[in-house]
């Protein structure tokens, strides 16, 4: 049983590195990996020696140098800089990879020598909500790899990890109700903006809360970018007082310094009792004069990325509406600003280290002026909130807002060869932004195509999750390991995934199957998942397809 083995969370995150861990019987609890602090810098660098280095002690021996957001090379799937040698002129290079199955052994080791429990645990990893099927596989293989036994199953969009620990921090340790409502869960981190509208509810079976995500969304702009902006401004500072970067000896390593400046500013004018704060800029470079930022500089580099930021954040609010099924005119919503769909959310929650710059919270309270505007009041920090939720024990009662899973049609020739299509990638975003902009009546994910099927075949349509395992679909109470399909040559073939939760299917029969979800199953490792459908049955005078019942009893094989 999962209830009496222990819960251990990472959050690798772009910036920080924190882990958690809840034992059985016990609340949550923050294991610190730091050295003086619960989080290690996600920072690697080579010592003199050529050995890898992570954390402070990356940090002390190669500084602006050192490199930073290796998890980002998932995300954007790039190759991470050359690292320098500390001490030397020479340079190593290692992929992405390598980097992050050493990073994470390294904060196993952290976690465990820390007192965590590690034998015998559960563990979960976060990533963006942006995160597809690949990149959540890869990860899960580089944890498994550095001795992390975790699968797919077992990593958590971030935005609905922080959702999970407020909804239980305010009812286990702040002895208040539930959250009532739409919640707005805003996570700006250093790599990624991470959206989720969620709502909380009760089961009627036994009273546990299940969390409801209407919506989803990441966008890979958040610290980092706003970092490089404030570096801009100072290095054209250093030029104003006839400091030319590009004509020192170093300027690759002087702009490394003059971004570690800008987070450093950018964390210290996070305080609200100053509005200026000045910072050396390092490196060895005494001769050079403090540099120094104002709150208001901030606010005026921050605002363009905020304001973009806000209109992600209308988009997931639409896309909550549309799964309520609340507005269906697709024109009327396009139309809608951010102040129109403000009255659908009850509480905004702020996680994450950039949501710690004063203009966020000032922003949404401009926003949102009828709701609860905050962070997580059971926590120490912001940036506590993913990491804490990963250790949540009632994860199964979450219902996403995208299938986890892949959607799959295959058959077989005449011969015994097997073939297939993929329909709908697991974790794939139902729809873009741009189709809401040109008013598509049924906004979805399609698949569109022509079988090269040799005659009348029957086929099957078939649900996988991302770690290999095969899934059933239960219709209409009937259990079936695959919906059947029939397909003619040079016919065409067509898939819809609606945000409504309709799945239609055009096939070779008459009228096309469509199908209602009312939830996406969460799937665990070694568990049997099965998608839960009801059939739309559709009047007219063309007749009714076979029922799946009938079809199932009498197998075409």
């Amino acid at each position: 049983m999962q209830n009496e083995r222990p819960l251990i969370g990472i959050d690798f995150g772009t910036a920080t590195t924190l882990v958690s861990q809840r034992l059985p019987g016990s609340p949550p609890e923050n294991v610190p990996i730091g050295r003086g602090t619960a989080w290690m810098p996600s920072v690697v660098a080579v010592s003199t020696d050529g050995d890898l280095l992570f954390g402070e002690g990356a940090e002390a021996v190669a500084g602006a140098s050192a490199l930073r957001s290796v998890k980002q090379c998932i995300t954007f799937d790039t190759s991470p800089d050359a690292l320098h040698v500390a001490g030397t002129g020479r340079s190593m290079r290692f992929t992405a990879d390598f980097l992050i199955g050493q990073m994470l052994k390294h904060v196993a080791l952290r976690a465990k020598a820390s007192g965590a429990e590690m034998d015998g645990a559960v563990f979960r990893l976060a990533c963006p909500a942006i995160w597809d099927g690949p990149r959540r596989r890869r990860l899960a293989g580089l944890a498994r790899a550095a001795g992390i036994p975790v699968s797919v199953a077992d990593i958590v969009d971030e935005p609905i990890a922080a959702g999970l620990a407020w909804s239980e921090g305010l009812f286990w340790d702040l002895g208040e109700d539930r959250p009532d409502g739409t919640t707005l869960v805003f996570d700006f981190g250093g790599g990624t903006l991470d959206i989720a509208v969620v709502e909380v509810t009760e089961s009627l079976q036994d009273g546990a809360p299940e969390l409801t995500v209407l919506s989803a969304r990441g966008v890979a702009k958040a610290g980092d970018t706003l970092d490089l902006r404030i570096a801009k401004d100072l290095e054209q500072d250093l030029g104003t007082v006839g400091v030319d970067v590009d004509r020192m000896p170093d300027p690759s390593t002087v702009r490394a310094l003059l971004v570690a400046a800008a987070r450093r500013l950018k964390v210290l004018l996070s305080d609200t009792r100053y509005g200026e704060q000045a910072v050396p800029l390092g490196g060895g470079f005494t001769d050079l004069p403090l540099l120094t930022y104002s709150r208001h500089r901030l606010e005026k580099a921050f605002r363009p990325q905020l304001d973009e930021a806000l209109e992600h954040v209308r988009a997931a609010l639409c896309e909550a509406r549309l799964r309520r099924r609340k507005t269906p005119d697709i024109e009327s919503l396009a139309r809608m600003g951010l102040r129109d769909l403000a009255p659908d959310v009850r509480h905004v929650l702020l996680a994450g280290g950039m949501s710690q710059v004063p203009l966020v919270r000032q922003a949404f309270e401009d926003a949102f002026p009828h709701a609860e505007v905050g962070f997580d009041r059971a926590l120490a920090t912001p940036e506590q909130s993913v990491v804490t939720g990963l250790v949540v024990r009632n994860y199964h009662r979450l219902n996403l807002p995208r299938p986890g899973f892949d959607l799959l049609l295959q058959w077989e020739d005449p011969d015994g060869s097997r073939h297939g299509e993929l329909l709908y990638p697991a974790f794939e975003p139902l729809y873009s932004w741009d189709q809401v902009m040109r008013r598509e009546r049924h906004l979805a994910h399609r698949w569109n195509g022509i079988p090269g099927v040799k005659r009348v075949t029957k086929a099957r349509l078939r649900a996988e999750s991302v770690d290999g395992e095969p899934m059933d679909f239960s219709v209409d109470g009937n259990v079936l390991p695959y919906l059947p399909i029939e397909l003619y040559p040079r016919t065409s073939f067509s898939f819809e995934l609606r945000i409504s939760g309709e799945m239609v299917v055009r096939d070779a029969t008459p009228r096309p199957l469509t199908f209602r979800v009312e939830r996406w199953p969460v799937l665990r490792a070694g568990e049997q998942g099965a998608i839960s459908l009801t059939q739309l049955r559709t009047g007219g005078n063309v007749p009714q397809p076979r029922s799946f019942t009938d079809v199932h009893s009498h197998p075409w094989e």
